[in-house]
């Protein structure tokens, strides 16, 4: 069964409650949780407190997909601290019962000619390595976003290959292997079965050719071929989430009257359903 989720990124201040009556009143039947304490869930929690969510869940029927954390990986000394975190955020997944956490590895940039600092390849293998051994410990699932320098399947098949484990997976973010000029018949292709969550999103590339980041938009107002991409994945039986992520809290171009997420939610479960129709069993 095809299943709809989305990111709690633009809910930031909403209760757990409100986040979930949205999920069933759009029907979605999955959440991704950004952990955070304004997001509704956070490492802070008590036991008690993360008993209380997982009933919230399981009675309102709707699946924690995964922990959208912030740790990102660069294989540099700071990188301990990184990882402090994430043993954290393992925990926090666990009692969750959440499959996997969202990371990111590499340097946050938006311009072509602002390259971000050397990365030692040997070292981040390493430090990735490190987390899933520690997330295997915890019954969860390291994945990897498509993003920065990691954003490709060209990057990211060696890098799987290398990690050689078990629990080390990806998060195919459509927007982010574009912007580097991989095609999605590529990345897909690439990425196999190690694909395992898929994040929507729709956008046009800015006219500067030096401006590394696309311009967002509404799905389906962009350029990024969203029926295409659910057909290539299907046909490869993937059988992960197809997750919204609306990321009005960093986007300005999304921060506009009629881009809140009660407004945009309903529109992009009618759109995926419509696509599945069409497609067929």
């Amino acid at each position: 069964m095809r299943q709809l989720a989305f990111s709690t990124l633009p809910c930031e201040g909403w209760s757990l409650d409100k986040m979930i009556a949205l999920a069933q009143t759009c029907g979605f039947d999955g959440m991704e949780l950004r952990e955070g304490p304004y997001w509704g869930i956070s490492t802070a929690m008590t036991l008690e407190q993360r008993e209380e969510a997982v009933r919230k869940f399981e009675k309102a029927g709707i699946r924690i997909t995964n922990i959208g954390s912030s740790v990102t990986l660069t294989g540099r000394p700071e990188d301990e601290a990184q990882l402090v975190d994430f043993q954290n955020v393992c925990s926090l997944a666990s009692d969750l019962q959440a499959c996997g956490i969202r990371i990111f590895l590499g340097y946050f940039t938006s311009r072509r000619d602002e390259p971000g600092p050397y990365i030692v390849y040997s070292d981040i293998v390493a430090r990735i390595q490190q987390a899933c051994d520690y997330a295997a410990s915890c019954g969860v699932q390291v994945w990897i976003e498509t993003h920065n320098e990691f954003a490709t399947g060209r990057v990211l098949r060696k890098l799987l290959d290398d990690v050689n484990r078990p629990n080390c997976a990806v998060i195919y973010d459509v927007i982010h292997p574009l912007e580097e000029g991989e095609s999605p018949e590529e990345t897909i292709a690439l990425l196999g079965s190690h694909c395992v969550h898929v994040h929507i999103k729709d956008g046009i590339p800015y006219e500067d050719p030096i401006e590394s980041n696309w311009k967002y938009t509404k799905v389906g107002e962009g350029q990024i071929p969203i029926r295409e991409i659910i057909e290539l994945l299907e046909k490869t039986g993937y059988s992960g989430s197809y997750s919204l992520e609306w990321e009005s809290k960093w986007r300005k171009e999304l921060q506009l009257p009629g881009m809140e997420p009660e407004i945009i939610f309903p529109g992009y479960t009618r759109m995926l359903n419509d696509i599945f129709q069409s497609i067929g069993e």
